[in-house]
């Protein structure tokens, strides 16, 4: 598995402007990088300094480079420049051997393996959209809620938020800080600081916990043949089902539950026990297998009709330039609403079926 940035254009400069050209550089100037791999391999740097005018140049890995006034994406850090119209210069690297193994058990606590002779300092783990540093880098370990990835290595505290806000939405990851010797990107002219952080990044870690967020209340009276439901609850939500095609599933009964959470779950060990059905109708939809991460899947909202369910939901796929892991992944997600309805229909914000 591994994760990586996707092509990005790079601003459009005469040849003229760059042959030949003296890399004379911003004043100030300091480069703050971090070589990610494992599910990411690839370079990233961050350029500070300050223009004597609107641009500069300088050559980072012996590439010349035009660098700017910030840009704002994702990636991008107060006090830093753009390097050829992007908040960060970026080169993809060579996928080494695997650094870590991380799991996680039924009590909500960590595994964790590190492997190939890895030198590890710390791990963190997202579920998606919050954070946790693992209080230890082997064996079982429980976790302590991080903003994103700051305290990483020497990344400052505004990189390592920019590094978790191009990861958050892509399912479960781990990130594991190594103590390795990285030779740096070649930066002329010389910087007055030079940074490194090593970073290995493992997609597809799902939680065999069931506690979730809610995104809704559940305010109707359960019915035994259909009902009026006007609000739901999200159960669960995950990245990496066992279904290859979009797909939905509904549940009147715990049996029929336990078999969805056999899908939802099936890749990964031990699976969770759902909490029993009593007068309601639970419905997942699974959004099918997706080539990479950043993909999501969410019900919006959910309107009944006698016996019959209507529920729309919100597919989000990766922007352009997005950071995404190169793994399979496969989204889902599962509410549940009170009554039994015979009959579930799922379009997407714009009115259409599932594809």
């Amino acid at each position: 598995m591994r994760t990586t940035l996707k092509a990005l254009p790079l601003l459009a400069l005469g040849a003229a402007l760059l042959v030949g050209c003296t890399a004379s550089g911003p004043s100030n100037l300091r480069v703050h990088e971090v070589a990610l791999s494992g599910g990411s391999n690839q370079r990233i740097a961050w350029v500070y300094g300050s223009l004597s005018g609107a641009s500069s140049t300088l050559k980072l890995n012996g590439t010349t480079v035009d660098v700017r006034g910030q840009v704002q994406d994702d990636l991008s850090t107060p006090g830093s420049l753009s390097v050829n119209g992007k908040a960060t210069y970026q080169v993809n690297t060579t996928a080494p051997a695997q650094k870590i193994s991380v799991t996680r058990n039924a009590a909500g606590l960590f595994n964790v393996t590190p492997m190939n002779n890895a030198s590890v300092l710390a791990v963190y783990y997202t579920d998606g959209s919050n954070w946790w540093k693992l209080n230890g880098i082997s064996g079982t370990v429980s976790a302590t809620p991080s903003t994103g990835l700051r305290g990483a290595g020497q990344l400052t505290d505004d990189e390592g938020d920019a590094l978790a806000r191009a990861l958050d939405g892509q399912g479960s990851l781990a990130v594991a800080v190594l103590n390795e010797n990285v030779t740096p990107l070649s930066v002329e002219p010389k910087p007055t600081e030079h940074r490194m952080t090593s970073l290995y990044v493992l997609p597809g870690i799902q939680s065999t916990t069931t506690s979730t967020s809610t995104t809704g209340t559940v305010t109707m009276t359960p019915s035994t043949n259909g009902g009026n439901a006007s609000s739901f609850t999200e159960v669960a939500r995950g990245a990496n089902a066992r279904v290859d095609d979009p797909t939905v599933r509904v549940a009147t009964t715990t049996a029929e539950l336990g078999e969805i959470y056999r899908l939802a779950y099936g890749n990964q060990t031990p699976i969770p026990t759902p909490a029993p059905l009593s007068g309601e109708t639970a419905v997942a939809v699974f959004m099918g297998q997706r080539t990479s991460g950043g993909y999501s899947i969410s019900v919006e909202r959910v309107a009944a009709s006698g016996s019959t369910l209507n529920v729309t939901v919100r597919l989000k796929a990766p922007e352009a330039g997005m950071m995404t892991t190169q793994a399979l992944t496969s989204p889902w997600v599962l509410v549940k609403v009170p009554g039994v309805f015979t009959q579930v229909n799922v379009v997407d914000v714009n009115g259409q079926p599932l594809r």
